[in-house]
């Protein structure tokens, strides 16, 4: 049952592709499991960001509808939604590095499987988007969510096709453009077998994130405790494949640092944590609660930059919660499931499964 899709990746994101509308119109979205909201960048443009493909334009579609106000589509929940009485529902969604405005709308929608099926899906809600602005790049359409919320792509189309549930696969960064992954939402999604590790995911306040609770990170035999001044908050870590990099704490990631710094046998490049050539066998494991352990090669913990060195893949930041971004998630078929509260790690080689 489940709906399957391939996986590009672009800059640091990763793209799925989802044909909107009737006719379809082609639109490259940026998995998120950080946000909930789908949207893309939608004609007229008040204050839209260079595309290099066709901009949707909701006049050619026999299958677009706006919402109003009244209509409990508006207000589900993660959709940004900014309106009042009987008008049409708006909507204003930001992020760390960018906004959207528009409004929101039900459209038909397919993803295409690597066999060539297609998979229709009526009446999705999502946002049309006449005021986009960040660092949206020419070929970033809009954005996909796959968070919680009720809102995201995965909540609207998973009770249809057996689960509010997914998994999908990253590739390492500097992949080949032109070699794709995979992303399966509903049944026959899950991960299990040989080798997979899972998680119970803690339910926090926002209801969009997928949250753990990191109790520690080992660099080798050498265990970094989360916090040195009592046990660590409970969901303190967000799983987020719209963020490039894994953001720690700055107190945390300078105790980790320095003992990354003290494990690999070459010099660091000055004052960074990148390194021309040498990074010897470091294992870093991720230690979540209830004695889950994520044991990180140096595929995932360091990208390889344009100029041949490696670099750290993480860096600090003044909060007190982390997140693991998508080059730590790298090469794992990872498996999130909603309705059951866990997410999943099977080691894959993401490069060999498009």
């Amino acid at each position: 049952m489940a709906a399957q899709s391939q996986i590009w990746p672009e800059a640091s994101q990763f793209i799925i592709k989802i044909a909107v509308g009737t006719p379809p119109t082609e639109v490259h979205a940026i998995l998120d499991t950080g946000s909930d909201l789908f949207w893309t960048q939608c004609l007229p443009c008040a204050n839209c960001y260079r595309q290099t493909n066709p901009i949707y334009d909701p006049s050619k579609s026999s299958t677009f509808q706006t919402l109003s106000c009244e209509l409990p589509q508006c207000h589900l929940t993660g959709s940004g939604a900014a309106c009042s009485g009987t008008d049409t529902c708006k909507y204003n969604y930001g992020y760390g590095s960018g906004l959207t405005q528009g409004e929101l709308a039900t459209e038909q929608m397919a993803v295409t499987s690597r066999s060539g099926a297609m998979k229709l899906f009526q009446g999705v809600v999502f946002g049309c988007g006449h005021n986009n602005s960040g660092t949206f790049n020419p070929n970033e359409m809009g954005l996909i969510g796959l968070g919680r919320g009720a809102i995201s792509f995965v909540s609207q189309i998973g009770p249809s096709i057996g689960g509010r549930k997914f998994s999908l696969c990253l590739m390492p960064t500097n992949t080949d453009p032109t070699i794709s992954s995979s992303i399966s939402i509903g049944s026959g999604s899950e991960v299990k077998g040989p080798g997979v590790i899972t998680a119970q995911l803690v339910q926090i306040s926002d209801p969009t994130y997928y949250s753990l609770t990191l109790t520690g990170i080992s660099v080798g035999n050498t265990l970094i405790p989360y916090s040195t001044s009592g046990p660590p908050a409970q969901g303190n870590t967000v799983l987020d494949t719209g963020t490039p990099p894994t953001l720690l704490p700055k107190e945390l990631y300078e105790r980790l640092a320095a003992e990354v710094r003290r494990q690999i046998p070459s010099e660091p490049i000055g004052d960074t944590l990148c390194y021309k050539d040498n990074l010897g066998d470091l294992v870093m494991t991720l230690h979540f609660d209830g004695g889950v352990d994520l044991p990180l090669s140096t595929i995932q913990t360091f990208n390889q930059m344009p100029d041949g060195s490696f670099c750290f893949a993480a860096m600090g930041v003044d909060d007190d919660s982390a997140l693991i971004g998508n080059s730590m998630m790298a090469n794992f078929l990872v498996g999130y499931d909603i309705d059951n509260m866990t997410v999943s790690f099977k080691p894959t080689d993401c490069t060999k499964i498009g």
